[in-house]
């Protein structure tokens, strides 16, 4: 079936219909919270880059995508204005909600897709909950993930800045069709200082590092620079802009995710034939 866009929310439902009556069954549920990133990069830097590697995916699987979802937790990021963060409790609410009634539309295929942490906690919630609930695959995928994948991470091997939110995000935009100049262009393409500085102050930062490598603490951030003034954009990396490289990443990550999908048709196929039932003992009985 030759689509005029993937875009639920450019679709009328009549295509929606046209699409799940000619064998298509996939969606993909991107999300993210709004959250102050520094000086370089849009407050929903997370949600564009779930949704550009969800409209990657869904040209190359034949599938359509879902408009992001704001309704987020954000983290250490409520200290930036214009940050908006819900419970983590609420976002499971409003992913698990979505993903059950396009499932219940016929989408037997249904993706969560975040950009990275923090919202990820819920997207691996909402997935869990949706399975325990219904007995069917409901897949979470974090595409930060996907840069550690040794094809995609050799795109950008030797870029001399540091490979990042910032340009990934401006690449996001681009691939979404709403490109916009880098902010700050001159500042962004510095090299971050190796000042010894990290993201929270001096006197806590050993603290709190303690803190979280053992599990989690709560914290939020105290200055501008402490989140997302660490990255790079704007710098001529191999003949071409960082922000096209970064493009190229996304879309390599898309391709790599795809053999992942077919595991989740031939799963779900599986759940079908396995109804829950309760473990019973078989080995060993007689043993004290």
């Amino acid at each position: 079936m030759r689509l005029v866009t993937r875009r639920m929310d450019e679709m009328t439902s009549r295509e929606v219909e046209c699409y799940l009556k000619s064998g298509g069954d996939l969606v993909f549920v991107p999300f993210g919270p709004l959250s102050g990133h520094g000086a370089f990069l849009p407050l929903g830097i997370h949600a564009h880059w779930a949704h550009a590697l969800s409209v990657l995916l869904a040209e190359k699987a034949n599938g359509l995508v879902f408009p992001p979802v704001y309704a987020c937790y954000a983290g250490a990021t409520r200290s930036f204005r214009g940050t908006v963060s819900f419970s983590i409790a609420d976002q499971v609410s409003a992913l698990s909600h979505i993903a059950a009634t396009l499932y219940d539309q016929g989408f037997k295929r249904t993706v969560l897709v975040g950009g990275t942490t923090p919202e990820s906690m819920g997207g691996a919630v909402a997935a869990r909950e949706l399975f325990d609930r219904t007995e069917r695959p409901f897949w979470f995928i974090e595409a930060a993930r996907g840069l550690e994948r040794p094809e995609v991470r050799a795109l950008y091997e030797g870029y001399p800045g540091n490979f990042g939110e910032t340009v990934i995000g401006l690449a996001s935009l681009k691939i979404l069709g709403r490109e916009r100049p880098i902010p700050c262009a001159e500042w962004a393409r510095e090299p971050k200082p190796d000042d010894g500085e990290g993201d929270q102050p001096p006197e806590v930062f050993a603290d709190v590092v303690a803190l979280r490598r053992w599990g989690a603490v709560g914290f939020r951030y105290y200055q501008e620079r402490n989140h997302g003034n660490h990255g790079t954009a704007g710098i001529s990396f191999n003949g071409r802009t960082d922000v096209d490289m970064a493009a190229e990443v996304l879309d390599k990550s898309a391709e790599a995710l795809l053999p992942a999908l077919q595991s989740l048709t031939r799963y779900g196929e599986w759940l079908e034939t396995k109804p829950f039932r309760y473990i019973e003992a078989h080995e060993r009985i007689e043993e004290k």
